[in-house]
């Protein structure tokens, strides 16, 4: 297995992992918690009104998946202003966050997505939203904030590769608070997690071997 000789490089390999898995990982969890959570707030919306909010989530994923969100992003806000209850809306607000995030709007970013923890009814988007805040406060050395938000996500029941990844969260701010042991507690959780996602795990191994030198 290739090493990485620094902390940084480690947590530049992690942030590289969730810019190649994070989009696809939330798009999983966006069809899943939609498919369900949509057609719940159709049967208790108008027709009219839960229709235009799936058409126009659509569009927005699509212009996400394209690189042309920016064309279409002032939709996303007018969705969540009309409709904010609406599993689309979050969608739509996550959506939104990796825009911001990706044109190193990190401000804008972390609006979005306290919007999503704050207002959406679903708990799996919630999680998603915690998760992506916690690593950014983590990244700009924000400990404090970033515990907050790991706080939170162990209220919430995780389990499977959620859990891991958050554990490995956990490792990496362990790491910034030069605490060494509880920062192997964190990563041996990830790897002793069979659920967990392949390169986090072998992100996590390389750490672990790092910390037992």
């Amino acid at each position: 297995m290739s090493r990485y000789e620094t902390e940084e490089e480690q947590i530049e390999a992690f942030k590289n992992w969730w810019n190649k898995n994070g989009t696809q990982l939330l798009s999983a969890v966006l069809v899943v918690v939609l498919a369900f959570s949509g057609w719940r707030y159709w049967t208790n919306t108008q027709y009219v009104e839960s229709a235009n909010a799936s058409s126009m989530y659509e569009l927005l994923q699509a212009n996400s998946q394209q690189g042309t969100f920016g064309e279409v992003s002032r939709e996303a806000l007018k969705l969540m202003q009309e409709q904010p209850k609406s599993p689309y809306a979050a969608g739509a607000a996550l959506l939104h966050a990796t825009y911001s995030f990706e044109k190193g709007e990190v401000d804008e970013a972390v609006e979005q997505l306290n919007w999503v923890a704050n207002n959406s009814v679903d708990a799996a988007l919630k999680v998603v939203a915690h998760m992506r805040l916690a690593r950014i406060y983590n990244d700009a050395n924000k400990t404090a904030e970033a515990e907050a938000q790991i706080s939170q996500l162990k209220t919430m029941d995780l389990n499977g590769a959620t859990q891991g990844e958050l554990s490995y969260v956990e490792g990496l701010l362990a790491l910034q608070k030069q605490d060494s042991e509880k920062a192997f507690v964190a990563f041996s959780a990830v790897v002793n997690n069979p659920q967990t996602e392949k390169n986090l795990l072998g992100l996590a191994q390389i750490q672990l071997d790092d910390l037992a030198k």
